[in-house]
C-alpha cells in the first residue's frame, strides 16, 4: 500500500528549525488521523523531495517523532504511526476570525464554535487576516501559513468578500457567516446569514401598541436603521431622528470605551440645555453607547421610562446594565456559535451544508419601555 501524499508544505519564514516544523506538522497529520495508527509515513526520500529539504533534515524530524512515541521504525517498511491513548482528532477546522481585541459577538461566537468542534472530536485552530497599509484586510501571511498544514475545512467569520475570494483561489472548502445575502463563490460549501433586522417587527409592534410618535435612534454600527422605509412603515408613522456616532469614535482601537465616553458627553451636554428635546423613546444600536447614555441620563435625574422610554441592542452575555431589565434586541452569541458549529459538523459528516439558515437578534421586552 502506497503512503498517502504529504498534506503540508514547509514555511521557511517561521522561527525554529525546519526539523521541528516538519515533526510538528507530521504530528498534526497523525492527530487528525490523516495518517492513522498502523499506517506508514512517506519514505524519507519522498518527504525530502516533496518538502524541498535535505534527507538529513527529514531524519531529524522523524527522530523527534520516534522519541515522543508517535512513530516506530520498521525495517524495509519505514516509520509506522503508533496507536496511543492521547486525543486523536477526526479532522482539522481552521477558524478565520477578525483581528485585534474583537467584540462580544465575535469573541463569544468564536469560543462557542471552537468548543463545539472540539467536543465533537475535531481540532479547531484560529487565524486572522490583518489590515495592510492600504487599510484593507488583505494581509494573508498568517492564513497562508496556517493552510500549509492539513486543514479539512475553513470556517470564515471574518466578513470580507476578498478573503472568501482568496480562499476560493486556494481551493480549500470553506463556509461563511455573512452579513446579508452573498453571491455564490466556488469552494464555499455553505453560508449562514446574519440579519440584524430580525427583531424590528416585534419592536415596532410594541411601539405601535404604546402609540409612540417620536423616536431617537443613536447609531454606531449602522446595521439597523429605524428610518428605513420598511421600518418606518412597521412603526406606524412615528417620526425617527438619528444621532450617528462619529466614525473616528467607532473606529477607535478601544471601540467600546470610546463609544461609552462619547455617549456620556453627548447626552450630558444635550440634557444640560433642558429636557424639551427628549423624544418618547431612545433606541441604541450598540451596547457601549447605551451604557454611556444611561449613565449620563441617570446622573441628570432623567427617569426611565417615566421621562423617556429606552430600547437597546444587547449581546446576551454582555450588558448594558441597568437597575431593571432593559427592552432590547438581544443577540445570543453562544447559540449562534453553536448553530455555525452544527452546520459545519453536518458538512464534515455528510458532505452537505444545511441551506437557508438565518441568525439574528430576538426582541426581549423589559421595564424600560
Amino acid at each position: 500500500m502506497q503512503p498517502k501524499p504529504i498534506p503540508f508544505t514547509v514555511d521557511r519564514s517561521r522561527r525554529g528549525t525546519l526539523a521541528a516544523q516538519i515533526a510538528s506538522r507530521l504530528e498534526q497529520a497523525i492527530n487528525t488521523r490523516y495518517y492513522g495508527p498502523g499506517e506508514a509515513l512517506p519514505p524519507m526520500r519522498a518527504l525530502a523531495a516533496t518538502l524541498g529539504v535535505s534527507k538529513g533534515m527529514v531524519e531529524k524530524a522523524l527522530a523527534i517523532l520516534r522519541e515522543s512515541g508517535r512513530v516506530s521504525p520498521r525495517p524495509r517498511v519505514g516509520s509506522i504511526v503508533c496507536a496511543r491513548g492521547s486525543q486523536l482528532w477526526k479532522g482539522h477546522v481552521l477558524i478565520v476570525v477578525p483581528p485585534g481585541i474583537g467584540n462580544p459577538f465575535d469573541n463569544i461566537l468564536h469560543a462557542a464554535l471552537r468548543d463545539a468542534l472540539v467536543a465533537a472530536g475535531y481540532l479547531a485552530t484560529a487565524a486572522t487576516v490583518p489590515r495592510s497599509g492600504a487599510n484593507r484586510y488583505d494581509d494573508f501571511a498568517l492564513l497562508d501559513a496556517s493552510l500549509r498544514q492539513q486543514v479539512d475545512m475553513v470556517a470564515l467569520l471574518h466578513n470580507h468578500e476578498n478573503i472568501a475570494q482568496w480562499l476560493s483561489r486556494r481551493g480549500v472548502p470553506f463556509s461563511r457567516l455573512t452579513h446579508g445575502a452573498s453571491r455564490p463563490i466556488p469552494g464555499c460549501v455553505g453560508a449562514i446569514v446574519r440579519d440584524d433586522s430580525l427583531a424590528i417587527p416585534e419592536f415596532a409592534a410594541r411601539c405601535r401598541a404604546a402609540g409612540l410618535k417620536s423616536i431617537l435612534q443613536v447609531s454606531a454600527r449602522h446595521s439597523i436603521d429605524l428610518s428605513a422605509p420598511g421600518a418606518l412603515a412597521a412603526l406606524g408613522g412615528a417620526r425617527v431622528e438619528t444621532w450617528r456616532v462619529p466614525s473616528s469614535v467607532s473606529n477607535d482601537p478601544l471601540t467600546g470605551i470610546a463609544r461609552s465616553r462619547w455617549a456620556v458627553g453627548a447626552f450630558a451636554r444635550r440634557i444640560a440645555k433642558g429636557r424639551a428635546w427628549l423624544p418618547e423613546l431612545i433606541f441604541f444600536d450598540d451596547d457601549h453607547t447605551a451604557s454611556g447614555a444611561l449613565l449620563a441620563l441617570g446622573a441628570a435625574g432623567v427617569e426611565i421610562p417615566r421621562d423617556v422610554r429606552v430600547a437597546t441592542w444587547a449581546n446576551r452575555e454582555y450588558g448594558p446594565v441597568w437597575l431593571r431589565p432593559l427592552s432590547r434586541m438581544e443577540m445570543d452569541n453562544t447559540a449562534i456559535g453553536q448553530t455555525v458549529a452544527h452546520s459545519i459538523l453536518d458538512y464534515l459528516r455528510t458532505g452537505a451544508f444545511p441551506a437557508g439558515i438565518t441568525v439574528g437578534p430576538t426582541f426581549i421586552p423589559g421595564d424600560s419601555m
